[in-house]
């Protein structure tokens, strides 16, 4: 069984993200620290206003993330807000984890009154793709990307 919660509800979490991101992303958080990574992580902790941080667990046990933050990615402030730092740990992937992860993100949106939302990917794009996200276009951030936007009805 999959469960979506609010990372405020689940602060414990916050170690074992700390510890994914910097093995998933090493380069990207190469220069911070354990603490700097868990102040991050505490301030994606909220519920009712952007950032707000899920996390998902596979019978009860911590399988993944993702945060509906101010943007797709800082090279795109037009893009907003936007669903990011979509991370399902190894041993639960293919279970279906990330799409509920995105659909709970997108009703994150939808709640807090967002018209639409943005995602860049290649990774995520199968999953996107079959929840209805649009392909915008290309875009480089040091790899290629692709910028994905959804309009909320």
């Amino acid at each position: 069984m999959i469960e979506i919660g609010y990372l405020v509800d689940h602060l414990e979490c916050i170690p074992t993200l700390v510890v994914w991101f910097r093995a998933q992303w090493p380069v990207y958080y190469a220069d911070s620290t354990t603490a700097e990574m868990a102040e991050d992580f505490l301030e994606d902790a909220n519920r009712d206003e952007i950032p707000v941080r899920l996390v998902a667990f596979a019978d009860g046990e911590l399988a993944g993330t993702i945060i509906l933050r101010d943007q797709a990615t800082w090279t795109l402030p037009d893009a907003c807000p936007g669903l990011g730092g979509l991370l399902v740990a190894e041993g639960f992937r293919g279970r279906g984890i990330g799409t509920e992860l995105v659909k709970a993100g997108m009703d994150v949106a939808r709640d807090l009154g967002c018209k639409s939302v943005f995602a860049t990917t290649v990774a995520a794009r199968g999953i996107l793709e079959r929840l209805g996200w649009e392909l915008v276009r290309e875009v480089s951030h040091g790899e290629e990307l692709l910028l994905y936007g959804f309009e909320i009805e």
